[in-house]
């Protein structure tokens, strides 16, 4: 199969799998292509997926979900990928409920704890130092990072690669909102599946729960910045990227 050089990875079975790729730095530099992919959960690819992830070159999957999620959905065995799972939650004072019974977390989580858990998940949190530790040897990249739907953990950690390698803020929102058009189609089975056990206010919860929202992202960058006083301190502080290891990274990774 020839490689696709587009942003978007057209598998059967995988939403919302994106190459981050061709984003703009503060600088000019543009983020190069295969390095970094985001997605949804890998599980049910198909024989012609697993084909088309050989032709992507990653060598490490990066898996946020916690064990309850892994087990039920598990990611497939991909030859030449290096898979780590590490729980992306948030820390000691919150964390978001992932084995609430399917349905009913929609019931019992609402976007306003989905602002608390989107501000509390960038600090001291095990899954994105390793992350964050990970990017910077480029014998690691590309690398795919994904949690269930590639929506919030994802989200997440997709800001925290980007504000690595300087690209404006308002460029990582608008890669973290792209998500809501490439899930469409899944959040819209998931509504028709559930939609007779709920009423209209669980159901518009749902549709909130399931979208990116600008306010949720934005809840984790103001957090880094009432915590550290700017992005580059909170880079510093939570996860050792000095001045110089940035200047690194980008020079690895922009073009």
């Amino acid at each position: 199969m020839k490689p696709f050089d587009v942003k978007v990875i057209p598998f059967e079975a995988v939403y919302n799998f994106r190459d981050m790729g061709g984003y703009k730095a503060r600088d000019g530099r543009v983020v190069k292509s295969r390095l970094f992919f985001r997605s949804a959960a890998l599980g049910k690819m198909t024989t012609a997926d697993k084909q088309l992830f050989e032709t992507l070159g990653v060598k490490t999957i990066f898996d946020y979900r916690d064990n309850h999620e892994a087990q039920n959905n598990p990611n497939p065995i991909l030859p030449h990928a290096h898979y780590i799972q590490i729980p992306a939650k948030g820390n000691h004072a919150f964390e978001m409920p992932t084995n609430t019974g399917g349905k009913d977390f929609y019931k019992v989580v609402s976007p306003e704890m989905f602002q608390e858990f989107y501000a509390q998940m960038p600090f001291n949190n095990a899954s994105f130092k390793e992350l964050m530790t990970i990017i910077q040897n480029p014998n690691n990249l590309g690398l795919v990072h994904h949690c269930a739907v590639g929506k919030d953990r994802t989200g997440i950690g997709g800001a925290l690669i980007l504000l690595a390698l300087d690209v404006p803020e308002e460029t990582i929102m608008e890669d973290y909102l792209d998500t809501n058009l490439h899930l469409r189609p899944m959040v819209e089975r998931m509504a028709q599946a559930i939609q007779q056990h709920y009423n209209e206010r669980e159901l518009q919860q749902f549709y909130a729960l399931m979208s990116a929202r600008e306010d949720y992202l934005q809840a984790a960058f103001d957090a880094m910045d009432r915590r550290y006083g700017s992005k580059a301190a909170f880079l510093e502080q939570e996860f050792g990227l000095t001045a110089d290891k940035r200047r690194q990274l980008q020079a690895n990774c922009l073009t």
